[in-house]
């Protein structure tokens, strides 16, 4: 069912936790919902799911409000965080806890159970108890348990954070897919940027309680709106620049440190701007490759005049490499193999080059204090 929020508000001690929040999420889609400790992404499921009472503004799922409805009545599944299992039960005495509150018969209990833990891979765990389970399988547990009931929502409390890597990914992939094949309509908090990519349909960026941003992943990740959002979705490279000249409204020449780039991304009036460069979307060249000097009418861009300055593991396969230009500095992902066949060093210099579509300019405030050069 489709899930509305309309200018919803929570106030906790005279502290404002969600300032009119709103968002439409359509049938069987996700939204993830990301943000900073303390930014009220938790307290916005507990108000969803009734464990909160909303205090301004108004739910609706399938057109209908809820909010006067208790939690149980509302059609809502929720994964908390710490599994919350009860610790005497059984994972079989767990996940039919709701189903058993609900006086569901024999039929219908053993029907959703079988079904469910044969795909959340935990028909082998059932008389198991909590304390005799991973972190991974508790989770799949407390997955399960909403899952049995079937929700019209369900709602994830950063369920993944409490895993290591590979459980993580394995979860993932599970959730998404069981989310998918049984079209639930899916809210998931995360502070996780790998997580908020893969999980979302779409993806809300939360500040103080605040909607500051909603959009694809694509959009929220390579368009951010602000330079909060662009610091916050770990786009490292944020630079000082000026529009130099405007061609039209597509495209616009940007000048930073002696580079002049292309772009398609910016704001229409010009003048002083943020450069954000992703390092994914950034791409080394060296050598006899590296060609100076670029063509401000080419679609492609080239950043030159950079020395590589560090090398960062980043889980094996890639490599996060630091590039300094007097006081700037670019960071670039580049695969470890690539790295090791051209004998790069520190020290040595490297030109980048970037597409148009990835130069993605923000106006430049004087009272900036998340993007400082």
């Amino acid at each position: 069912m489709t899930l509305e929020l309309n200018d919803v508000s929570l106030e906790i001690d005279r502290e404002l936790i969600l300032d009119r929040v709103s968002f439409k999420l359509a049938a069987g889609q996700s939204l993830v919902v990301l943000g900073n400790s303390g930014a009220g992404k938790s307290k916005l499921l507990e108000v969803i799911a009734g464990l909160i009472k909303n205090q301004q503004g108004q739910i609706r799922l399938g057109g209908q409000g809820i909010d006067m409805l208790p939690p149980q009545e509302r059609g809502i599944g929720f994964v908390f965080q710490d599994y919350a299992l009860f610790p005497h039960m059984n994972a079989r005495e767990n996940i039919l806890f709701g189903l058993n509150a609900r006086n569901a018969s024999e039929e219908e209990k053993s029907k959703w159970l079988k079904a469910v833990t044969a795909e959340l891979r935990i028909d082998h765990l059932l008389e198991r108890f909590p304390t005799e389970l991973s972190g991974g399988q508790q989770q799949r547990v407390a997955l399960a348990r909403s899952m049995v009931l079937r929700p019209e929502v369900l709602l994830l409390d950063e369920p993944l954070s409490a895993l290591d890597a590979a459980s993580r990914e394995r979860l993932a992939l599970l959730i998404k897919k069981i989310q998918k094949k049984y079209r639930v309509t899916m809210l998931y908090v995360t502070h996780d940027h790998n997580e908020a990519r893969f999980m979302g349909d779409q993806v809300l960026v939360l500040d103080a309680g605040k909607v500051v941003q909603k959009g694809s992943p694509a959009e929220i990740f390579s368009r951010p709106n602000s330079r909060f959002v662009a610091h916050f979705t770990a786009t490292r490279n944020i630079v000082p620049a000026q529009i130099v000249k405007l061609y039209d409204t597509e495209k616009a020449l940007v000048e930073f440190f002696g580079n002049r780039l292309m772009s398609t991304s910016f704001p229409l009036h010009g003048g002083e701007v943020w450069v954000c460069l992703r390092p994914e979307h950034l791409d080394l060249v060296y050598g006899d490759t590296a060609r100076k000097g670029a063509n401000e009418l080419m679609p492609v861009n080239r950043i030159s005049g950079y020395r590589i300055s560090q090398f960062i593991p980043q889980g094996g396969v890639t490599v996060l490499v630091e590039l300094e230009k007097g006081g700037s500095r670019l960071m670039v992902f580049s695969s470890s193999r690539k790295v090791e066949l051209k004998e790069l060093v520190i020290g040595d210099q490297a030109d980048l080059v970037v597409t148009a579509a990835n130069v993605h300019c923000l106006p430049r405030q004087a009272d900036d204090i998340y993007c400082q050069p």
